[in-house]
């Protein structure tokens, strides 16, 4: 006897993990979920659907019937699968953070390799993970902004400020290249992830704001040796 999918609102455990979206494409997880949509899975193809509206709507604009008719299914199809609005973007925010998380930890890795000595050879790997993080963020950058702008709002009361501490495990490979390029222990170099993250999230906050914005090396530089100087005083 088949039973109802759990529901629970507070369930943590995305639907795909990086495994499955890596093995699938290796790009973005937007991505990923049009590779998994296109070889036949429904709930990629709804999460799919539901990324473009929130993205394009805001969670508070967004309908569930709209969803579920760009999916091509039923509202009741979309709910068994989800169970609600709350549901569907807690999962699209879940299976973000999860392949966000294994792409910053491949990203960071090649630097723990080997020592970095001396100043210039901190500039340049600076700047080359901040070059990478920023791609990062670009590649679905309306998407990512709204989805850190939900999960991060100061409002006690918003709904999703619980998986915060899951954007927080995502970003914890870049602690490691503060504590492997400058010798930080790791709770400090855990504060100076923050101040890197909200340096570049700015950029983006940016872009968002001024499509025609284009960011360019010398505001990647500035922002880079601008985070150098704070860390290195």
């Amino acid at each position: 006897m088949s039973s109802l999918p759990d529901h629970g609102l507070k369930e943590m455990t995305p639907v795909f993990g990086p495994e499955v979206l890596g093995a699938c494409k290796g790009g973005s997880f937007y991505e990923a979920l049009e590779c998994l949509s296109q070889n036949g899975d429904l709930k990629a193809r709804l999460l799919l659907a539901a990324l473009s509206h929130f993205a394009a709507k805001g969670y508070d604009g967004v309908q569930v019937r709209e969803v579920a008719e760009d999916a091509g299914v039923s509202k009741p199809t979309l709910y068994y699968h989800f169970g609600s609005k709350e549901g569907l973007f807690r999962q699209l925010c879940l299976v973000s953070l999860a392949s966000t998380s294994a792409r910053i930890e491949a990203m960071v890795a090649p630097f723990l390799e080997a020592p970095i000595k001396g100043q210039k050879a901190i500039e340049e790997a600076s700047l080359a993970l901040s070059r990478a993080y920023l791609d990062l963020l670009m590649e679905n950058q309306e998407f990512t902004g709204f989805i850190l702008r939900s999960i991060a709002v100061p409002s006690p009361d918003s709904g999703f400020r619980d998986l915060m501490p899951l954007v927080e495990k995502g970003l914890s490979p870049l602690g490691l290249f503060v504590n492997h390029a400058f010798g930080i222990a790791l709770e400090q170099a855990r504060k100076e992830v923050l101040l890197f993250t909200s340096l570049f999230g700015s950029l983006l906050e940016e872009k968002l704001r001024h499509p025609e914005y284009q960011i360019t090396d010398a505001e990647i530089r500035w922002a880079v040796r601008r985070w150098l100087h704070g860390i290195q005083g």
